[in-house]
């Protein structure tokens, strides 16, 4: 049986931060996460892990016994979900313990136990599946008519038996389930890479001063309005991926036949049909979304091309992508400002909604401002035992006012899947995830630009909306059909070398962008390297077609009302008691057909026209 835990959004993260920042300790404890909420002290966790492990010879000893009665059956879901439930609750808390200061070795050491905890489970409960498809379906039938307990997992039990073509025998999902540390190598590879040996040239800063160069000050530095600051940075940042391109080449080229095998072994068409089965995406929708936007790539082009008209360059260049088009109307939020307006925004959907919010921001869920070692970055993490968690890194940008929005539309989700589904549809996968989390981005939005009269403000509220669409959308769509190419390749056999990598993403590069971006024919090509989503398996699409979702949704319960609003919520209540496809389905959103990202072309448009009308009346104005 498959650990199932709350994944978080993954985000790009950068190595542990240092010169000017704060220790934890001296960090008001009103701005930090509470986790003794899960365990009292290490104590408590190091119990909690010699349960889980002494609890695996038992699990393991329940295999052949799925067939002596429906009493048996449910006894030995009880206790593989317990050890599960158990087990999820470990890995969480020594997940977050690291996170808060990753340069803490104990609590790294406890993180790398725990996971190898985790793929033993697997292996104690690897035989589940194969065993409960070997049992013939009228005896499945029967024991649901002998045991009333049995009938909460149907839902669960349909799954596994849409997984019968693609599951092996005992022996051999044992073996499976034991290559599973091993698969995640290329993975461990490239974040060992990203977040400690990576290393960048200093540059120039705005100032005139050496600048130490960092990923998060590199999207600082590439939004700079100093041109040769970007394209510094730029030019530094690339060159510190490209020293080892060969070898993480040869690092995607195993990640990529890691997924080979793994869908060879389990009898899929494909590396893509093998990723969207455990959530019954059908292949449809990933196609749909490339078939969609590569219709209308115009809409990007044109994009670009506002671009340029603003910042007066020609050519334009790779590095002059981030600049705000309007940066004289930017605002800020104070983390405690932006939680105001957060309970203001998330208001259209009901009082309980934001009554938990506001109880959660005042009761230990978030882990709001940067200190030495902690990781980068933001996400939501829990799981079915514990409260949602969110881990920010405040700096007072208006980025990190939407991040919050992000983070607390994933936790709300958690928090409602908990409340209203039994353990075993008490998580969420990332296909519905993102749809949470993109649709309170969606209502901040409205909110700001519905609040906000300055012109000029606006004007950079137009920018960043457009800047949110072509990030989570166009680009993820890019990178979506750069993993299917890959992938492709290696299911006929290629070797990804780093030129077949490097031509490939600049040959996608000029097909989104578009004429009017002269990309660098040396540094352009590197980029695909520091995209750690390529790790996850197909996992870029969603942010595309969650965002496509989350507009349809957002704009029905703005201007519906208390259907439209319950008909969303129910989406989120739902957990994993449908498939995801049927799950959107909820709101009324069909997401195998092109309408709903046809509307993102169309909201994108409609963005682009308003934008040029605001820079015509600027331009008059000044």
């Amino acid at each position: 049986m498959p650990l199932r835990a709350f994944l978080p959004p993954f985000k790009d993260a950068e190595a542990p931060g240092g010169g000017g920042l704060a220790e934890r300790g001296a960090i008001d404890d009103r701005y930090k996460w509470k986790l003794g909420r899960i365990f009292p002290d290490w104590a408590a966790w190091e119990k909690c892990f010699a349960e889980v492990e002494a609890s695996l010879p038992g699990l393991a000893a329940r295999q052949g016994t799925l067939g002596d009665g429906a009493r048996r059956l449910l006894e030995t879901i009880d206790a593989i979900h317990g050890t599960q439930r158990r087990l999820e609750t470990a890995l969480v808390f020594a997940g977050m313990k690291s996170d808060e200061d990753t340069r803490i070795g104990e609590n790294l050491a406890r993180k790398g136990r725990v996971s190898s905890l985790a793929v033993k489970f697997a292996e104690a409960t690897s035989w589940f599946e194969s065993e409960l498809l070997g049992l013939d379906p009228q005896v499945l039938e029967d024991f649901f008519a002998a045991e009333a307990g049995l009938e909460i997992y149907r839902h669960f039990f349909d799954d596994i038996q849409r997984a019968r073509p693609h599951t092996l025998d005992a022996d051999q999902e044992a073996l499976l389930a034991s290559a599973g540390l091993m698969s995640r190598g290329p993975g461990q590879i490239f974040n060992a890479f990203d977040n400690a040996d990576l290393q960048f040239d200093a540059i120039t800063g705005e100032d005139g001063e050496p600048a130490t160069l960092t990923k998060a000050r590199y999207y600082k530095f590439q939004k700079s309005r100093d041109r040769r600051v970007r394209q510094d940075s730029f030019a530094a940042f690339l060159d510190g991926y490209g020293a080892l391109r060969n070898t993480m080449a040869a690092n995607m080229d195993a990640n990529v036949k890691n997924h080979v095998f793994f869908a060879g072994a389990r009898r899929h068409a494909g590396t893509l049909e093998a990723s969207l089965h455990p959530d019954a995406v059908p292949p449809e929708v990933y196609h749909a979304l490339l078939d969609t936007v590569g219709k209308n790539l115009p809409a990007i082009h044109r994009y670009t091309a506002l671009k340029q008209e603003v910042l007066g360059l020609d050519p334009l260049r790779e590095y002059d992508l981030a600049v705000p088009l309007f940066p004289e109307g930017e605002f800020k939020f104070t983390y405690d400002e932006a939680c105001e307006v957060m309970l203001e925004a998330f208001a259209p959907l009901g009082e309980d909604y934001v009554r938990t919010v506001r109880e959660g921001m005042a009761g230990g869920w978030i882990d709001v401002h940067e200190n030495v070692g902690k990781r980068s970055g933001g996400y939501s993490n829990g799981v079915y035992d514990t409260p949602p968690y969110i881990l920010l890194n405040w700096s007072d940008q208006l980025g990190d006012s939407f991040t919050l929005a992000h983070e607390l539309g994933h936790s709300m989700h958690s928090w409602l899947a908990v409340h209203n589904q039994p353990y075993v549809y008490g998580s969420y996968p990332i296909f519905t995830a993102e749809v949470a989390s993109t649709f309170n981005e969606l209502l901040l939005m409205d909110h700001l630009v519905r609040t906000t009269t300055d012109p000029r403000r606006r004007a950079y509220l137009l920018d960043y909306h457009l800047s949110q669409i072509n990030n989570t959308v166009f680009r993820q769509t890019m990178f979506a059909e750069f993993e299917l190419r890959i992938h492709r390749l290696g299911e006929q056999g290629q070797t990804l070398t780093a030129e077949a990598l490097g031509e490939l993403y600049r040959e996608l590069l000029v097909k989104y962008w578009g004429p009017l971006v002269d990309f660098d024919p040396d540094r352009s090509p590197l980029t695909w390297m520091r995209i750690p989503h390529f790790y996850y398996d197909y996992y870029v699409y969603q942010y595309a077609t969650a965002y496509s979702a989350a507009v349809a949704l957002s704009r029905k319960v703005l201007s519906g009302g208390a259907a439209e609003r319950e008909q969303y919520l129910d989406i989120l209540r739902s957990g994993c008691s449908r498939y995801p496809v049927a799950t959107v389905m909820l709101g009324g959103v069909d997401l195998a057909t092109a309408g709903p990202m046809e509307d993102v072309v169309s909201l994108f448009g409609s963005l682009i026209d308003q934008a040029e009308a605001l820079y015509a009346d600027l331009d008059r104005t000044t």
